[in-house]
């Protein structure tokens, strides 16, 4: 499976369409994607509050997506998954489209730590986020 192949796979899928996700970049070692949709559930105050910026639980939820994403890439595109998170929100993110840049820090053949910065449409630093995925010891032909 080609990168624009992987790419289309998680672009399709029911979660990044539900939450305006988007890869426009993948690699070995990094991923970018973007925040691009007029979602109601991106708005601060679950919707409630219209004026904040996007809700930090999608925040968390795109972070978390590219950290996983690029530890899947790198691990050789076996089952994996993130084990550890740690988000920082450092702003609020008022306009779109926004996008979530994600890079291995560092990776074996079982774990991969993975870093990614959230950039605003003004091109600052508004949220990161560390990771660690671990290659699942099962695969669905030994379940």
């Amino acid at each position: 499976m080609t990168e624009n192949d992987l790419a289309s796979l998680f672009n399709n899928s029911a979660l990044f369409k539900a939450l305006g996700f988007n890869i426009i970049e993948i690699n070995d070692d990094a991923i970018v994607m973007e925040i691009n949709d007029d979602n109601p559930c991106h708005q601060g105050g679950f919707g409630v509050l219209t004026s904040l910026g996007i809700n930090g639980a999608v925040i968390s939820a795109a972070l978390e997506s590219a950290i996983g994403l690029c530890g899947f890439n790198a691990l050789g595109r076996e089952p994996a998954g993130v084990v550890e998170l740690s988000v920082k929100i450092l702003r609020v993110i008022r306009k779109k489209p926004c996008r979530v840049e994600a890079r291995v820090d560092n990776k074996n053949n079982n774990v991969a730590f993975i870093s990614a910065t959230l950039i605003s449409a003004r091109g600052g630093i508004c949220a990161t986020g560390t990771g660690i995925v671990l290659k699942s010891k099962t695969t669905e032909a030994t379940q």
